[in-house]
């Protein structure tokens, strides 16, 4: 069974000012129909907060690709211009400007029965369809 989700469940752990594990998801766009595995956490360096990303490179076998800030994928100071990293950068700069329904017009997001926010065990049906643990989505 698919968990597909709103892609505003992202903005949960995009807006998160608390170091977080985040969660695994599918990302699959609509016209295409390609797909990547991502996991996003949150980690603060400095004064600022970073959003990690890592895509599945093999079964359950993730490879950092870099640090989402300012609508790009960075690593080592140096923009990532790889499919998956491009495809991540977009959707969650689409995200953080609230464009939602755009998002949802045009990819698809699964998660994988883990909280987004915190990859906890999702184990109600409210929190599975919304990708978001009853802790999780309270906060802000």
């Amino acid at each position: 069974m698919k968990n597909v989700i709103s892609s505003v469940a992202l903005l949960s752990v995009l807006q998160s000012e608390k170091k977080n594990s985040g969660g695994t998801f599918v990302l699959q766009s609509l016209k295409t129909g390609k797909d990547y595995t991502y996991q996003i956490a949150r980690k603060k360096f400095g004064q600022n907060w970073y959003t990690q990303v890592s895509v599945e490179v093999g079964y359950l076998n993730f490879q950092r690709i870099g640090t989402y800030f300012r609508g790009k994928i960075y690593h080592s100071k140096q923009e990532v211009t790889a499919p998956s990293a491009l495809a991540i950068a977009w959707v969650l700069r689409k995200v953080e400007e609230g464009q939602i329904d755009l998002l949802d017009s045009c990819v698809e997001i699964s998660h994988t029965g883990n909280c987004l926010r915190c990859g906890q065990t999702l184990t109600d049906a409210q929190s599975i369809g919304r990708g978001l643990g009853p802790v999780c989505s309270q906060k802000k």
